[in-house]
């Protein structure tokens, strides 16, 4: 990859377009914590004319040593000694408040980035772009903001110490001011360029970046080592971790020789012009022009200019570039979140304490940004009581329908009914409260056994017998304390198989107090037996209610009140198993096949 495609045109109106970010970042940092924001803004007026004073009583000091007074130069003295006291001070005070409010603004910000993630919708996460922006969210900017606070303030406090410098030096010689102020304003834009070269080229690494981290994930979580150690991936992953990294230290390489290059010329004339102002400052002390303790003062304040400048410079080229981060994170945040992933909005009129009947009426859907068709004309109806299963191969759209069933996409008007009115028309927290799923993907919580389960029904996790009912009712006899540690991530953990893991997340979908419940694939690592057990304990559970299952084997859906096939998307057949036997050739086919199949085995 040529870092020349990266070398974009700076110009001062990008830089000041990107410098509109500050007033934003200051804005929302002042939000988070105000007393704390103020604080560190006096103090760090107060550190910018920390060295001022510091300068002015020594150079009162050394001017007054010449008049042999010992009375007088005793009090500069003291004076000088309690300046220097002052400045520590007010050090100390402004690193311990400046460390404190560190830690809360980047606790909030990542909660913020958190909070919104939990507001965005499943087809956010099924986007690969809405990713990369999360993985430059997470990388950089999420302390980014407190960085450019800490930028900000920094550059007040220069700007005091350089403009009191600069009053000093403009009492003995202005026109020293050009040498010491000239060169490090020149430099600054080239800076700028650079900043916006390395951001261009980090820019482009997000989706290479997301790569590194899951092959560097695979390599070192437990939930891979067994697959990786047979069929020895190692190698091969380790080879891929460092081709991506080895373009990514390339670049970085290039760009801090060209960085560090230019800073290395640009220093060497800078010392050049300030040994030529020093010079002069000692040249007129020879000649008479000015006392010892303003030759040191001066010098001291030539420092203090050239040093400040040059401080403002960079942090305006730190401000720069970090600013071209910021705005990932006002991006990611300003994604516009789904109206029905969002809780009581004006649309959502309908109150739902119990779902009583479905309806899917030619239903058609593909997903965002892509065209093909994964559910074509669909339509079908269940009522309370009844249970369905759903059969059909991989790729059918059963999880798909699923997804929609739950809201999780946006569906056209009058598509999907829940009592006969629109599902659109339903608050979305509302109707899923209603709802119980057990996922294909389902998810191990490697938190405790209470939480695994409770999790079905947050606020009955403290509900020690309703816990111990579900775990009995689903058969899981291994588990004997309701705070355990479940998995290896944390300590004194303990792993379960597949199957395990399964059964608890069966009780974490059964735990929940639903009038709807799905289970997608539920018997997918359970023995038969497992299988023949969990089934009989969802049917007898959603008796009353709707039952909705996902299934490959027919065995287990012909336990269901109703079958619904399906193939490619469209919906090929509907009815009892017996009537499906008679008139689907599709489901035919696949139960004399896994008839077939059971036959051989046994």
């Amino acid at each position: 990859m040529d870092l020349r495609e990266y070398d974009n045109h700076v110009s001062i109106k990008g830089i000041l377009n990107i410098m509109k970010m500050v007033p934003k970042v200051i804005r929302l940092i002042n939000q988070i914590d105000t007393v704390n924001f103020y604080i560190i803004i006096i103090l760090s007026i107060v550190m910018g004319l920390c060295p001022i004073i510091t300068l002015l009583t020594s150079q009162n000091l050394l001017n007054l040593i010449v008049t042999r007074n010992t009375n007088i130069i005793i009090s500069a003295l003291i004076v000088y000694i309690l300046a220097n006291l002052f400045s520590e001070c007010i050090g100390c005070l402004t690193e311990y408040f400046d460390g404190r409010f560190q830690k809360v603004i980047t606790f909030k910000l990542n909660y913020l980035v958190m909070e919104k993630c939990t507001n965005l919708s499943l087809r956010h996460f099924e986007d690969s772009d809405i990713y990369d922006k999360l993985q430059r969210v997470q990388d950089e900017t999420s302390y980014k903001p407190y960085k450019i606070f800490e930028e900000t303030i920094g550059i007040i406090t220069s700007i005091i110490t350089l403009i009191s410098s600069v009053i000093i030096i403009v009492n003995w010689k202005p026109w020293v001011l050009v040498i010491v102020v000239l060169i490090p304003l020149i430099s600054s834009f080239y800076f700028f360029k650079i900043a916006q070269r390395e951001f261009n080229v980090l820019w482009s690494r997000a989706t290479q970046s997301r790569k590194s981290w899951y092959l560097s994930y695979l390599l070192t979580r437990n939930n891979a080592f067994k697959e990786i150690k047979l069929y020895n991936l190692g190698k091969y992953l380790l080879q891929k971790f460092k081709d991506i990294n080895k373009l990514f230290v390339k670049q970085d390489i290039s760009l801090l020789k060209k960085r560090n290059l230019f800073t290395f010329i640009f220093e060497l004339i800078e010392q050049i012009c300030i040994d030529i102002v020093l010079v002069i400052i000692i040249y007129s002390a020879i000649i008479g022009e000015i006392l010892i303790g303003n030759v040191v003062g001066l010098i001291n304040a030539l420092n203090l200019v050239t040093t400040n400048s040059k401080k403002i410079l960079n942090t305006i080229y730190s401000l720069y570039q970090d600013n071209l981060y910021i705005k990932q994170l006002f991006d990611f945040l300003s994604i516009e979140e789904d109206l029905l992933e969002v809780a009581a909005t004006l649309e959502e009129k309908n109150s739902i304490n119990e779902i009583r009947k479905i309806e899917v009426r030619n239903l058609t859907f593909n997903y965002p940004n892509d065209s093909k068709e994964v559910l074509k004309n669909i339509s079908f109806e269940i009522n309370k009581g009844e249970t369905i299963a759903i059969v059909g191969r991989n790729g059918s759209g059963k999880s798909t329908l699923v997804k929609l069933l739950l809201k999780l996409y946006e569906v056209e008007d009058n598509k999907i009914l829940f009592n006969s009115k629109c599902i659109n028309t339903y608050n979305t927290v509302e109707l899923r409260n209603n709802i119980a799923t057990l996922f294909q993907d389902f998810v191990k919580y490697e938190l405790t056994v209470r939480e695994n389960i409770g999790f079905g029904d947050i606020a009955n996790i403290n509900n020690d017998e309703k816990i111990k009912n579900v775990l009995s009712n689903t058969n899981i006899n291994y588990i004997d304390n309701l705070d355990e540690q479940l998995g290896l991530w944390f300590d004194n953990g303990t792993e379960l198989s597949g199957g395990q893991w399964q059964k608890i997340a069966i009780a974490r979908t059964l735990f929940r107090k639903a009038s709807l419940y799905i289970l997608d694939e539920p018997s997918a690592a359970l023995d038969p037996i497992a299988e023949k057990n969990i089934i009989d304990i969802f049917i007898n559970m959603v008796r009353d209610k709707i039952g909705v299952f996902i299934s490959h084997r027919l065995s287990t859906a012909k336990l269901a009140d109703k079958i619904i096939v399906m193939d490619n998307g469209n919906i090929i057949g509907i009815g009892s198993h017996e009537e499906l036997l008679q008139n689907n050739e599709t489901y035919k086919k696949m139960y004399e096949i896994e008839t077939f199949q059971w036959e051989v085995k046994h």
